[in-house]
């Protein structure tokens, strides 16, 4: 019973510590500015076909052929979504999002549909500072717990497997 307590105890800590640190896949716009969110794959053939979503349903930008493609794509992106066709061949699919807004913040989706695979990464929108700073700003608790949320759910997913496999085991 101790053992088990101890292991729970654990496992909470080890949660909460990895769920605090910045998470890579974490980019952070102004209003107004421009970021580029990259979906690189090395060590494949190139897709033909890449398809870029904010929030799993919002149309970004395809790449249909190896070539971008705006049919269907959201108004909000319009003029403003932009790939790099000259690095498709190295696997390099990153898009350039630029005069940012607020509504363009969420959870981007890079998905190869030739090799099944995507590449995941949340982009967080700030008001554009009135004057330079030093010292660039914190994230605000929504944010943070915003990007913790998501990443959270994923570390307690695994976790629970390790302990139901743990508790199994005592």
């Amino acid at each position: 019973m101790i053992l088990r307590c101890c292991v729970v105890y654990l496992l909470l800590h080890l949660t909460v510590k990895v769920s605090l640190q910045d998470s890579p896949n974490r980019f952070d716009g102004v209003v107004g500015g421009s970021v580029i969110l990259p979906c690189l794959y090395v060590n494949q053939q190139p897709s033909t076909d890449v398809f870029w979503r904010l929030n799993e349903s919002v149309n970004v930008l395809n790449i249909i052929n190896e070539k971008p493609s705006i049919l269907n794509q959201k108004e909000i992106f319009k003029n403003r979504a932009k790939s790099f066709p000259s690095e498709y061949a190295k696997g390099n699919y990153s898009i350039k999002l630029k005069d940012l807004d607020f509504i363009h913040a969420g959870i981007y989706t890079c998905f190869l549909q030739e090799s099944n695979e995507e590449k995941r990464m949340q982009l967080f929108i700030k008001e554009k500072p009135d004057k330079p700073t030093e010292k660039p700003e914190k994230p605000s608790e929504r944010q943070k717990n915003s990007a913790m949320g998501t990443e959270s759910l994923k570390i307690m997913e695994v976790l629970t497997a390790l302990l139901g496999f743990t508790l199994h085991l005592l």
